[in-house]
């Protein structure tokens, strides 16, 4: 516990500047599961290892930040938390949640933003558009100590929108809270991202971030069609109601209806028809708008099927305001 409290002080000491130098980088990933990370990582050379870091992390535009990931507990390689060297005490969030005693690492209210109730924390956190990191290592013996270099943590932002975005991600030092520390206490000055700002961009009209990342993949499988993209549709934003059983983009009748005859031909005639069969296909009437259900079926991966067929009587003859919510729908 007294190795604890030697963290907090050190995170609030401002002194002058060490021999280590420190770079702090990010950048925005897409994995299988979730297209929205940002991984924050850091590299220190030179002489003193990093003790404790305290960044700011905002987004503009649009988005807001939809959650963190971290490793935490105490640094080691095995045992308590999550059995590696990391800065994973968290001052703010330990004082809060954390039994010294009898430490719950896995507790989810226990994660490396600050409280929102701290002095100079008024607004910010998990679902807003900036949050105070404040991150500390506790080992015993060197073998535990924390790499010269690894990832942070990351952050899921979230453009609050289907369709293109982008934003800008600045990292600054919360220097309320000592900034980036070296184990003997001293305040360090790192170099961070280029004009502090990290570029996000989200490029397709296609959501790929959970729980779209299925529909998503099956969508880049069949070449990006933009009827899949509903109301954000690049080249026509007509489309939002495709998922419903609307193949042709357009309403019927007098009565404007989204899904009828004109859509009952494209399905019946892209019917048990493979992708690669359904793609660029010079009958308009075959056509990849028809799978209604964004996935392949059967053995044989059909686009257009059962389960299309279902999609379109659930939705026969009805007008576009009793189909909300628009297209994609998971």
């Amino acid at each position: 516990m007294r190795r604890f409290l030697l963290i907090v002080a050190m995170l609030l000491i401002v002194a002058g500047p060490a021999m280590a130098t420190v770079t702090i980088g990010a950048k925005h990933t897409r994995s299988s599961s979730d297209c929205r990370t940002v991984e924050v990582n850091y590299i220190a050379t030179g002489g003193d290892r990093v003790r404790a870091f305290a960044l700011e992390v905002t987004v503009d535009s649009n988005f807001y930040i939809a959650g963190i990931d971290a490793n935490v507990g105490e640094s080691n390689k095995a045992g308590s938390g999550s059995g590696k060297p990391c800065f994973g005490i968290f001052p703010g969030k330990f004082r809060d949640w954390i039994d010294p005693a009898n430490p719950n690492w896995v507790d989810p209210n226990y994660n490396p933003v600050a409280p929102a109730t701290d002095t100079d924390a008024a607004g910010t956190g998990i679902g807003t558009k900036k949050i105070i990191v404040e991150m500390g290592s506790l080992f015993v013996g060197d073998s535990n100590r924390p790499p010269s270099s690894g990832v942070l943590f990351k952050i899921r932002v979230d453009p609050n929108k289907f369709g293109v975005a982008e934003c800008n991600l600045n990292i600054a030092l919360n220097n309320t809270r000592g900034g980036v520390i070296d184990e003997n206490g001293t305040a360090l000055t790192p170099t961070l991202p280029t004009t502090n700002t990290v570029k996000v961009s989200f490029l397709d009209c296609f959501p790929c971030w959970a729980p779209y990342d299925v529909q998503y993949s099956q969508w880049v499988a069949v070449w990006k069609p933009n009827c899949w993209c509903g109301q954000y549709a690049v080249a026509d934003a007509n489309w939002r109601t495709q998922c419903k059983g609307d193949a042709d983009g357009k309403g019927e009748t007098l009565s404007k209806f989204r899904v009828f005859n004109s859509d009952y031909q494209r399905l019946t005639a892209s019917w048990g028809l493979k992708a690669t069969v359904l793609k660029n296909n010079p009958n308009p009437k075959i056509t990849l708008c028809a799978d209604f259900d964004h996935k392949g079926e059967t053995l044989s991966s059909f686009r257009v099927f059962n389960s299309d067929y279902a999609k379109m009587v659930a939705n026969w003859g009805l007008a576009e305001t009793k189909m909300k919510p628009w297209c994609p729908t998971p």
